[in-house]
């Protein structure tokens, strides 16, 4: 049987087409159950085809197969994450590449949704359009009752088959030998009685033995297989739950805008290619809200900032989203987790770098705490963040503390370290009166875990490689006004981070009762710190404070000055604004070159 050749466009063109769902069920689908399928791919450019000569290449896959929504798209909330990555053997020449797709590609039954690519082995990658093909699944048992895909319960069951044949099996044949010299005595008349009792014992020994087993717990009893079946029936009963819930949620579109386009061009040649070059984007308040950025739900338009960063991405060594990644909303927190989903599925889909995605104080729906609102039933749990973000997911090789937000990114070849801090640890506890105790609309805290990891993983570095600190809020103490209400340790960093450059050893202490610190460290050299960037102020800056570069990036929200006097950008070109932070380590220097609003910058470390 012939295998269908499915030709792929790499380039993604700056209009409505940007985002199109690539409907390809006319040549290839999948059944629940299938394995190793065959699926070729041909790459093109501009209807060129791809040579895949320039580098060593490997195809991967990625997305979710569940049920589809009426745009055909499958989302974290309605199916499950799957990915295949191959080799360098799977290029077949002719822009053509083959995927032997393994059956954990097809979980369920429904239609994946997601896109295809190429890899090279520094993890630049190139993408196409988002993908859909349907998933049959004629016989729900066909599959899951098959070696990969046991599960630990089926595996268990195998388990105490095996045990129950080994000792019952022995049993039902010496019973069965007992019957037989039953017929035979009988029928000669000779009945030894003796033999009957020595057989006898014998059975009642090995029925003895299994009971043991059985009171051993080295054999599971029905207690023992209700206690695995009942986990699985809360997921069910959660399942619907939230296949419930999802009705309430919108999709997001958009595409690269044509007020954006020429930007793009310059921007691209501003990007200088012989320097490290870092994307950071932040505040970009991606929201519908329309009584606080303006009129017409015009911030929504924000989603789309991050096309214009992915449009420039494969001339990006990496690229951060540094907090406010979303706005609050005037509900509960189920519109909040749909935007979270789709910025990071726009986020990681749109841009063809290493990337990752820090948290804000606005992006956990908390500003409802500052509105007398009780519990935390409004608040977007961190796990939607580990998700959203792909936090439990080593994509890039950038190391995290189990599935924190922060992490540390090294750039292949280029000695240079990236660390996104995470300041806003804050815990979802309630005080005394049932209100959120420590919300992060007006509240940053740093924990002495995330310091501790700091002290001994992220800044331990050899002596050439220069380190670069991002996150969201100001630390305390390096800009004019507080970057908020109460901050947490905010000191402690900045003594750890003076310690780092400085190259000192000593103690980090804080008497904080619910954040506590204590934590040594010793840098037993001088380190290299190019500068720590953040956001949050909506405001642009630049101060050397205790020889460390302090940077306050623009937001990307197209609007600018406070509630009473705010200053609106929306639909022109001035409305998005993002920086690439350009590092030449041969001579220490950086060059800020900005994105539509703000002021180019340069400094030395």
């Amino acid at each position: 049987m012939a295998i269908t050749t499915i030709v792929m466009d790499v380039y993604k063109p700056g209009s409505e087409l940007k985002n199109k769902v690539v409907d390809i069920s006319d040549s290839f689908n999948a059944r629940v159950g299938d394995n190793q399928v065959r699926l070729v791919i041909k790459y093109i450019e501009r209807g060129i085809v791809e040579r895949m000569e320039r580098e060593q290449l490997t195809p991967f896959m990625t997305g979710f197969v569940g049920q589809p929504d009426e745009e055909l798209k499958v989302t974290n909330e309605t199916g499950t994450a799957v990915s295949y990555h191959g080799s360098s053997d799977d290029i077949i020449g002719g822009g053509k590449v083959r995927m032997d797709l393994p059956g954990t590609m097809f979980p369920q039954e429904g239609a994946f949704y997601g896109f295809f690519g190429l890899e090279n082995s520094e993890g630049k990658r190139v993408t196409t359009n988002n993908v859909f093909f349907r998933v049959e699944n004629d016989n729900p048992d066909m599959y899951f009752d098959t070696l990969p895909f046991r599960t630990e319960l089926q595996k268990l069951l195998d388990w105490a088959t095996a045990q129950a044949n080994s000792a019952i099996g022995g049993i039902k044949k010496e019973w069965e030998k007992l019957i037989t010299i039953i017929r035979e005595q009988i029928a000669t008349g000779n009945a030894n009685i003796d033999d009957f009792l020595n057989r006898l014992k014998l059975a009642q020994e090995k029925l003895e033995a299994y009971e043991k087993q059985i009171k051993d717990g080295k054999i599971p009893t029905q207690a023992d297989l209700t206690n695995l079946l009942d986990p699985i029936d809360d997921r069910l009963d959660k399942l619907e739950a939230k296949e419930k819930s999802s009705d309430l949620l919108t999709d997001v579109g958009g595409g690269t805008r044509d007020i954006f386009t020429v930007q793009i061009s310059n921007m691209k040649a501003r990007i200088n290619p012989d320097l490290v070059n870092i994307g950071m984007i932040n505040d970009v308040h991606y929201t519908d809200r329309d009584n606080f950025w303006g009129p017409d739900n015009d911030a929504e338009t924000g989603i789309t900032h991050l096309l214009n960063i992915g449009e420039v991405s494969e001339k990006l060594d990496f690229a951060v989203s540094v907090g406010d990644n979303i706005d609050d909303n005037n509900e509960d927190n189920h519109f909040s987790i749909k935007r979270i989903e789709d910025y990071g599925m726009t986020w990681f889909t749109a841009l063809e770098c290493p990337a990752a995605v820090l948290l804000g104080n606005h992006d956990d729906n908390s500003s409802h705490a500052t509105s007398g609102a009780a519990g935390n039933d409004y608040i977007v749990p961190d796990s939607k963040f580990i998700q959203a973000y792909r936090q439990n997911v080593d994509l890039f090789g950038e190391k995290r503390n189990g599935n924190s937000n922060y992490f540390y990114y090294d750039i292949p070849n280029k000695k240079v370290r990236v660390v996104g801090i995470n300041d806003y640890e804050n815990p979802n506890t309630l005080d005394s009166n049932g209100k959120l105790k420590y919300p992060r609309i007006n509240t940053s805290v740093i924990t002495g875990a995330q310091l501790k990891w700091l002290a001994t993983d992220a800044l331990n570095v050899s002596a050439d490689t220069a380190v670069i600190v991002m996150l969201h809020c100001p630390i305390d103490g390096t800009v004019k006004n507080n970057p908020a209400e109460h901050c947490y340790n905010h000191d402690v960093l900045k003594q750890l981070l003076e310690a780092f450059k400085n190259g000192t050893s000593g103690t980090l202490t804080s008497s904080t009762t619910d954040f506590p610190v204590n934590v040594d460290y010793s840098f037993t050299s001088k380190g290299t710190l190019i500068g720590v960037f953040s956001g949050h102020t909506h405001t642009e800056g630049y101060q050397v404070i205790n020889g460390i570069n302090y940077v306050l990036n623009l937001n990307s929200v197209g609007c600018a000055g406070d509630a009473g006097n705010r200053i609106l950008y929306f639909d022109t070109k001035d409305e998005d604004s993002w920086s690439v932070i350009g590092i030449d380590t041969a001579n220490k220097k950086v060059k800020l070159t900005k994105f539509g609003r703000g002021t180019d910058l340069d400094f030395t470390y």
